[in-house]
């Protein structure tokens, strides 16, 4: 068997969540949102024999809270990159209270130079919905995932509920306000002045939305870029919700999952496992 079937199933091990084994098993899903099972970098030596470790690369949004590299990535050559100065230090200071070994890079994705270097996991969590050129982005992937590599990418579609990040306002009624951000550009802009948001303010939501992704514009992407969907799985209720709400983890039901346009106003977030 190809080392990158190895390292698929057992990503898939963890991706295709059930609601049952997620309350049940610490290992499925933590609230760390682990999206690497534990023995991953074990079966991949197994597997290679020569390969003594893992290169695993994470990308934006989970470096920030220093969460970078759990459990699950012991053992493993972990390298993060993150934009923010801050998410850098939370993150090399997680690693060295654990004595876990770990690369992390204050820079854009862009301006990454990894000198040659080719990861065999890339993991890009809750983070493609902000950035505007998602198309660079996925080519850039590309170049630096090995070509039996694995590419890990998690985002709430635009028309969910609360697909503009609104939870994240200081206003009572915006905050608790599901589809408010679905408004026209201009009316939305106004909405938020009348509640008292400042102009910086103002302009972090309106850039969420320039960035904002469907279900049916990524497909288009991973299309144009060449990858292959080994795996999907649309939830109607956030594996990540019960970490912040107590709520428990749901699939989208199959019926709804393959309605294009329509399922992206109930799909609060997409798991997708590509390969090159």
């Amino acid at each position: 068997m190809r080392p990158h079937i190895f390292l698929q199933k057992a990503l898939l091990n963890t991706l295709n969540i059930d609601a049952e084994k997620t309350q049940k098993s610490g290992n499925v899903l933590r609230g760390d949102h682990c999206l690497v099972p534990q023995p991953l970098h074990t079966v991949h030596r197994s597997a290679l024999g020569c390969f003594a470790r893992l290169r695993l690369l994470r990308l934006g949004h989970r470096l920030r809270n220093g969460r970078c590299a759990v459990r699950p990535e012991r053992g493993c050559e972990v390298t993060g990159i993150d934009i923010h100065r801050r998410s850098i230090d939370l993150a090399r200071d997680f690693f060295s209270a654990r004595n876990m070994d770990g690369t992390f890079v204050n820079s854009c994705i862009f301006e990454y130079d990894s000198l040659g270097k080719q990861f065999e996991v890339v993991i890009l969590h809750d983070c493609i919905e902000h950035i505007a050129p998602k198309e660079e982005l996925l080519s850039l992937i590309s170049k630096l995932l090995k070509s039996d590599g694995v590419l890990y990418i998690g985002f709430p579609a635009w028309q969910m509920p609360f697909g503009g990040h609104q939870q994240m306002s200081k206003n009572r009624f915006v905050a608790n306000c599901p589809y408010i951000h679905l408004l026209p550009r201009a009316l939305y802009r106004l909405v938020l002045k009348l509640v008292g948001h400042s102009d910086s303010n103002i302009r972090t939501f309106l850039d969420i939305r320039d960035t904002r992704i469907s279900i049916e514009k990524f497909e288009c992407l991973t299309k144009k870029t060449k990858f292959k969907t080994v795996f999907k799985q649309l939830f109607l209720i956030n594996p990540n919700y019960q970490t912040k709400y107590g709520l428990r983890p749901r699939k989208l039901p199959p019926v709804i999952a393959r309605l294009p346009y329509i399922r992206n106003f109930v799909t609060t977030t997409c798991y997708y496992l590509l390969s090159k």
